[in-house]
């Protein structure tokens, strides 16, 4: 029996390897069926593993090698990297990435792969300014001053810097996971989810990177080093702004005049970093960019399709722009009500009202790309719901509105995939966590749900 469990301990993992190894190197994404299949067997034998044979140095170990088996690879599910390159490309020549459109530029500027980028980066990128915030554009100029007749270095470089983040990431979770008294090998349902290290390492996705400053910022509000925390909460939000939604959420916790603090190092670091690019013009172009994911951009929503169907019913068109309206109203009420109406003063109070939160925001949201699910996986961690890890499985399924006859959401994967994280998520608001069933221990030391009377 014990070679056995040590054939499997190692069997499991490589098995796992192999299929990262399938997608890197022979599956586009116009093959639906066998991409799906294979991601969805990775889940199959990652939770199977992770109950029975891991330990955190193999966990460890092994989520090293599976991002290092994307470092040569070109991102194959999404284009989004070659407007990175030419964001970087266009700051190198003296010019605000917020104030011109690719379409805008083309005509006068030539770099190398110029016309390559834009032609792969899709028309949806060429007709808007760039929404990346600052420390990204920062890599961005990386990556444009390796751009060259190949662009493999500069893919290169980007990942380089991504993985580095995701070894501290990975201690930095280590830390936060005993301050609120959790095993450490729970890390592995974030350090070796498929969904984190295809969308992150493999298609350069700034989500983990920014999750590692969340983490630290986390720690140090812990430890109440207040303009410490704001900074890496800066950092954090200088990367994707989603931070700005759950940072408040440190008010009971910290105290009015700490909090106060807190806010104030946030503000002071934000401006150093967001300064060099401050122009009229670009506050006014970001303010319209982002707004376009919430009143012209569809992909891959929940509660909005539902939304949009009722629509076509009664008002005979698609309502995404009366939506769109409000919904930036919607989040703003909802960041108040966890604020203010919850209590907040313990941890794992504070990383449920996040995670409530977020995912509010993302079952309202009219897009939702795979990779913004990585900003739940580790918050599920934190507080034993299952949902997150259940959602970061089923969203990778709307990979499969990319097939061979064009771009077309396909509701045979979307509605099955739906069903399974919104039952999750409901079982779990009733009955309580269920994050406890996926370990080889109690998963979690959370017993009941926020709303269960039990």
């Amino acid at each position: 029996m014990e070679k056995k469990n040590t054939l499997l301990q190692w069997l499991l993992p490589l098995l796992m390897l192999s299929g990262f190894y399938i997608i890197v190197v022979h599956l586009k994404r116009t093959e639906t069926l066998p991409l799906l299949l294979t991601y969805s067997c990775l889940f199959v034998i990652l939770g199977f593993w992770l109950k029975k044979y891991s330990n955190l140095t193999l966990i460890f170990i092994f989520g090293l090698i599976a991002r290092g088996l994307f470092l040569g690879y070109t991102p194959e599910l999404s284009q989004d990297f070659y407007r990175f390159i030419w964001d970087g490309n266009i700051q190198l020549l003296g010019i605000n990435p917020y104030l011109y459109t690719p379409n805008h530029l083309i005509e006068i500027l030539g770099f190398p792969n110029a016309d390559l980028l834009l032609k792969e980066m899709g028309s949806l990128s060429t007709e808007n300014f760039s929404n990346y915030p600052p420390l990204s554009q920062y890599l961005y100029q990386i990556m444009g001053s390796l751009n060259r007749s190949d662009l493999m270095p500069a893919i290169v470089s980007l990942r380089i810097f991504y993985f580095v983040a995701e070894i501290f990431l990975f201690f930095s979770g280590i830390a936060l996971l005993k301050k609120v008294n959790l095993n450490p090998e729970h890390l592995g349902w974030y350090f070796l989810n498929p969904l984190v290290i295809i969308e992150g390492i493999g298609n350069l996705h700034g989500e983990a990177f920014m999750l590692c400053f969340t983490l630290v910022a986390f720690l140090y509000l812990i430890r109440k080093k207040i303009i410490l925390g704001g900074l890496f909460m800066a950092l954090a939000i200088a990367i994707k702004l989603l931070p700005l939604l759950i940072f408040p959420f440190f008010f009971r916790y910290l105290g009015f005049k700490k909090f106060l603090v807190f806010c104030l190092s946030i503000v002071t670091f934000s401006a150093l970093l967001w300064g060099p690019f401050i122009e009229a013009d670009m506050i006014t172009n970001y303010q319209n960019t982002i707004g376009l994911w919430f009143n012209r951009f569809e992909f891959n929503g929940s509660i909005y399709n539902i939304v949009r169907s009722i629509g076509y019913e009664i008002e005979g068109y698609n309502i995404i722009r009366k939506l769109g309206k409000i919904t930036p109203y919607i989040t703003i009420a909802l960041v108040l009500v966890f604020t203010l109406l919850r209590s907040n003063r313990e941890l794992k109070a504070i990383f449920t009202s996040m995670l409530f939160l977020l995912s509010c925001y993302f079952f309202m949201a009219t897009t939702v790309h795979p990779w913004y699910i990585i900003n739940l996986i580790f918050l599920g961690i934190l507080t034993g719901y299952a949902y997150p890890l259940v959602w970061s499985l089923t969203v990778f399924w709307s990979y499969s509105a990319y097939g061979p006859e064009g771009f077309q959401e396909q509701l045979g994967w979307q509605v099955p995939a739906y069903l399974l994280m919104y039952g999750c998520f409901l079982w779990e608001l009733i009955s309580g966590p269920l994050g406890k069933h996926l370990q080889k221990t109690d998963f979690f030391s959370i017993e009941s749900s926020p709303v269960s009377t039990r």
